[in-house]
């Protein structure tokens, strides 16, 4: 016990010590080689930012109130940007620490995931996208909570949810479905029929949701583009030429949105090739976290059918609406990704931790 202890201390010890690193390598590096989002305008923003009340619920406006505090110590520089990297390291700890995630994989794995570089460039600063951590964090613990029975709605949960409705309203409708999804199967369907039948039910309304609204789909799908910079180099050609075009896209655009760049645009920007090399590195620690599950699927022919709908409708659901912003720009793939992306780890995580339970009892 005190061995694990010790362990522990060391395992976080390391990992504060990288998001530090990173905090200096994004501000003094890579910070010269691309633009840091907008945190230069959260950081220098006047404070009278914070008598605007209207931050309740612009994101925004809330990242300049914040920004704007923060930046009494002189803009943007590591000392302005710290409190955020000491946020996510603890949002991180805590979570992790929790579910005891660490007992049941690679703790130099888990190490590595956590410190992948976008990951943490993107929530080591003052970003809309560590406030993104910090939502998915909580409402995956949500989450998680009701798939181990805990079915109480704490103010945590709630606070989360209020941050997920102004920084990225359109993930809540999938999460809520999730988690309903999840309490509906475990308290009233007693078989798995009736589970089936549930989870079957739900895809269909959203898919019929999806047919009433695709007017509207189609017609911001043909206002997105002009909100890229397409005279840069790194803006791929517009995609949604015809009408539905969004809808007949969308199996590879949501998988390209997640994964960011091509591999012609690896070959072509370091940074690029960095990004690409951190999204093989998440499929493959998918595919590793998610092996027992799919091994059961495919081989028992065995399938949890709560999570099996309770995943698919969380992250089917994220991943379509991260389509249309991450198709166009690698680089906004991967910085919007980091919104819901430590949600989907700890998703497959929590699949490794059930079923190493299910081996070590059989």
């Amino acid at each position: 016990m005190i061995g694990y202890c010790i362990r522990t201390k060391r395992f976080w010890v390391y990992y504060f010590a990288i998001r530090i690193l990173y905090l200096i390598f994004a501000i003094h590096i890579y910070g010269k080689l691309t633009q840091l989002g907008d945190t230069e305008r959260y950081l220098n923003a006047s404070l009278s930012s914070v008598t605007d009340f209207s931050f309740l619920w612009n994101s925004t406006k809330m990242m300049d109130a914040i920004g704007s505090i923060m930046g009494i110590l002189g803009g943007s520089n590591v000392l302005t940007n710290l409190p955020f990297t000491i946020l996510s390291f603890f949002t991180v700890k805590w979570i992790i620490d929790k579910y005891h995630f660490r007992q049941y994989i690679n703790n130099r794995l888990l190490l590595f995931v956590l410190s992948l570089p976008n990951f943490c460039i993107w929530t080591d600063i003052c970003s809309k996208e560590t406030v993104g951590l910090v939502f998915s964090a909580i409402l995956g613990s949500f989450v998680l909570d009701f798939l181990s029975g805990n079915y109480s709605i704490k103010k945590k949960h709630i606070f989360a949810m209020y941050l997920c409705l102004i920084f990225k309203p359109q993930y809540a409708p999938f999460i809520i479905q999730g988690l309903f999804v999840i309490y509906v199967m475990n308290r009233f369907c007693r078989t798995i029929s009736r589970k089936v039948l549930l989870g079957l039910l739900v895809i269909f309304c959203n898919a019929v949701l999806l047919y009433l609204v695709k007017d509207v789909v189609n017609e911001y799908a043909n206002m997105m583009y002009v909100h890229f910079d397409f005279d840069g180099s790194s803006t791929r050609d517009n995609l949604w030429l015809k009408d539905n075009d969004f809808f007949y896209e969308a199996p590879r655009g949501m998988f390209v949105a997640f994964f960011g760049p091509t591999v012609s645009e690896m070959m072509h920007t370091p940074t690029h090739l960095i990004a690409g090399i951190e999204s093989c590195i998440l499929l493959m620690l998918f595919l590793i976290l998610g092996s027992h599950f799919f091994y059961r699927l495919v081989y028992q022919y065995k399938l949890n059918v709560t999570l099996f709908f309770s995943y698919f409708i969380i992250i089917t659901g994220i991943a379509l609406l991260h389509y249309p912003f991450g198709i166009f720009n690698p680089g906004s793939a991967i910085r919007y990704r980091t919104n819901f992306l430590f949600l989907f780890i700890l998703l497959f995580l929590y699949l490794q931790k059930t079923y190493k339970h299910i081996y070590n009892k059989g």
